[in-house]
């Protein structure tokens, strides 16, 4: 990081070492300890310099308009002195935001803060691409309502993650093997089934997916999943208490219970609540963001 630095100010008057030795002695960063609510963005700190609050923010928020497909009510905070960010150390950056749109997926609430950032601003000011020099954790809430899933039903994120829960959940071994043998057009319903209903319960939710088989074009068979979602140990999450029923003609299966299935999210996830309800999910927890090799 020092010799990206030096390369910098030899090649660059406007470099990261040029510009610290404009700076007035400011070495502590600008983070305050009141609470998030009563914390001015560092564009509203008189003191040091003005070069950070005037560019960096506008570039970040500009960024993150670009990465999403929408996005309202952004509040952005950046905590660290002017020395540090130029040194290419963020000590925090804070963020919220409501309805939120990333490829498809609506999201009515985010909060999120990241910490001990390291970045090669000296490669920056030359103009190469930003890159993480190391792991930092980033810690937030999201908030998604009944509405935000039903919206996202489609979306590339949610519609791959459904239709991975909904093989996880037919590979799974069903409690009664005659049962599952009652219903022998499962195989040909999952490979073209659509996801088209979500409601929720408390601490569960109701999947329905039709199937849009085109042999069968005035059938539009329905299968219905009842499951239960826990977190355990902050990575695992489990589908537990699982039936589905089928629709076959005019009338339904009996349901079918499933044995539990667990899915490892990874071992940079750490998610410390999930809450559903009949309104909406809500997660808290952390990830471990890793630099790309």
């Amino acid at each position: 990081m020092t010799s990206d630095l030096a390369d910098s100010a030899n090649s660059d008057p406007t470099s990261a070492d040029s510009l610290l030795t404009h700076l007035p002695s400011q070495d502590g960063p600008e983070a305050l300890d009141a609470g998030w609510a009563n914390q001015p963005s560092l564009a509203e700190h008189p003191r040091g310099s003005r070069l950070i609050s005037r560019l960096l923010p506008p570039a970040i928020r500009l960024w993150l308009h670009t990465q999403l497909d929408h996005l309202e009510g952004l509040d952005f905070r950046l905590e660290g002195g002017d020395r540090q960010i130029l040194s290419g150390y963020v000590p925090q950056v804070r963020l919220a935001a409501q309805a939120a749109v990333y490829q498809g997926l609506q999201v009515s609430q985010v909060t999120v803060a990241a910490s001990e950032i390291r970045i090669n601003l000296g490669q920056v000011l030359r103009g190469k691409p930003l890159r993480l020099l190391q792991p930092f954790p980033v810690a937030g809430q999201i908030c998604l309502s009944k509405d935000d899933l039903r919206a996202s039903l489609l979306a590339p994120l949610l519609a791959q993650g459904l239709e991975d829960v909904l093989h996880r959940l037919m590979q799974a071994q069903p409690e009664s093997r005659s049962a599952m043998e009652a219903i022998p057009n499962l195989a040909t319903f999952c490979q073209s089934a659509t996801v088209t209903d979500l409601a929720l319960g408390d601490g569960h939710l109701q999947l329905t997916w039709q199937s849009n088989d085109p042999a069968q074009p005035n059938q539009n068979p329905c299968l219905t999943l009842h499951t239960d979602l826990e977190i355990r140990d902050g990575r695992w999450l489990c589908l537990c208490q699982s039936a589905f029923k089928l629709q076959q003609g005019e009338s339904w299966s009996a349901p079918v219970a499933l044995e539990e299935v667990v899915m490892d999210l990874g071992p940079e996830v750490n998610i410390q609540r999930l809450v559903v309800t009949t309104s909406g999910i809500e997660v808290d927890g952390v990830v471990r963001v890793i630099p790309a090799d």
